[in-house]
This record gives structure tokens, sequence and C-alpha cells, in this order.
């Protein structure tokens, strides 16, 4: 069976879900089956989910609550809304009986090919997260506190400079050009030992230092909680 909504489209038989351009998602277990009742029938509560999940498992409204969030994360749109203890489908998602028989269904699972191409190349494009860059940094800054020669300032510039400029590329490569982007943007052209930027106060430095740990640990945070 394949169903076809406004954001998506999901095949029963091949158990694979798409956005409204194509692109395949990846969503399994038992978010992927509940979406797939919730296609079947629009409507229903915790008990008549549970049962379809498995009968012989207790399930919780967290554990629906965690399948809706990520249900929807994945999809990228609130496909799944929660009210007066139903669970229910956004809009509806018709069979694929119901859609017109001039639409191929190989034509509503596969994707453009110049826009696979596209979707190609944002991948090989895409940075790896990885959080020990912020945690070196931030580890080098609050060393900085302690006396050092002036050459340990010189490499923390630099040091800090890439792990901004780092992230920054991270954000750009998924298109997510928002407070982050620009907030690692800002601490690049601050700590750059290109064009240094002096400041007369050492203790405004302290003060900046700090606020730079703190975006970096509460960056990779947000991050993984995600």
């Amino acid at each position: 069976m394949i169903y076809r909504h406004q954001y998506f489209q999901l095949d029963t038989e091949e158990k694979k879900v798409f956005d409204e351009n194509g692109k395949g998602l990846i969503l399994t277990g038992n978010a992927y089956r509940m979406l797939v009742f919730l296609c079947a029938n629009k409507h229903a509560n915790l008990t008549r989910i549970g049962e379809f999940l498995d009968h012989a498992k207790e399930y919780t409204e967290n554990h629906l609550r965690q399948y809706r969030y990520k249900i929807n994360t994945i999809i990228g749109q609130a496909v799944i809304e929660y009210k007066n203890n139903i669970y229910s489908l956004v809009s509806e998602a018709k069979e694929a009986s119901e859609i017109r028989r001039n639409d191929r269904n190989t034509d509503l699972l596969q994707p453009d090919p110049i826009k696979s191409k596209v979707i190609s190349m944002d991948k090989q494009t895409e940075v790896k997260f990885m959080k020990w860059p912020a945690l070196f940094g931030s580890g080098l800054l609050l060393l900085s506190f302690l006396a050092w020669p002036y050459a340990y300032y010189t490499f923390l510039r630099i040091a800090i400079t890439g792990v901004a400029i780092y992230y920054a590329y991270y954000l750009y490569s998924i298109k997510k050009q928002n407070f982050w982007f620009w907030g690692f943007v800002v601490i690049a052209i601050l700590f750059n030992p290109i064009v240094p930027i002096y400041l007369k106060d050492k203790s405004i430095w302290s003060i900046t230092d700090v606020i730079v740990v703190i975006l970096f640990v509460i960056f990779i945070s947000r991050v993984n909680k995600k």
C-alpha cells in the first residue's frame, strides 16, 4: 500500500518513507509503524496504537510522545498532533488508488534525476559533527586564565578561530544559517590571528573567554540532544 500525504509518501511494501520531493527518509521501528497506523486510521488513542504496535507490551504516553516527536522531526513538519488524548494525522493521507491514474507510483516514490544529483552533492559536502573541537577550545580558553608565555595566546587565537570556522561551516553545510552560524562567524573574526583585535582591558578578554566557553557547551549540548 502506498499513502500520499501533503508532506510525505509512505510505501508499506518497501517499508520506506519519502518527503514531498521524493527524498528518502530514515524512519524505522515503532515510529514508522505508528505513522502507518495513523495513515490508515487517521485518529487513534494510546490503547489502539499500543495494541497495533505490540499487544503484549504496555505502552505509555511517553512512548508515543517520543515516536510522535521522531516522526515530526524526520519529516520536518508537524504531521502528527496530540489533543484530548487522541493522536491524529494532520491532513489526509490518500491511498494509491485515490491518486490520479496518470500519476505513476514510481514517479511518486522516485525523486527527479536533477534533484537526486543536488541531494547527492549536498551529502558529499555535509560536514560530520564532532563535539571534541568545542571541548578542546573550551579547555584552552579556561587555561588562559593562568600565566602563560605570549606564544600560548597566539596559539589560542589560531585554535579558537579554527574551531569557530569548523562549526560555522558545519552549520552552513546543513543549511542552518541561524544565530549559531553567525555567532561562530563573530568568534572567528574576534579571535583571528591574521588581523588580530586587541583590547586594552584584559578583563574584557576574560569575560569574552567565559562567554565563548558557555556558547560552545550550550551548542554541543543542543546538537547532541537533537
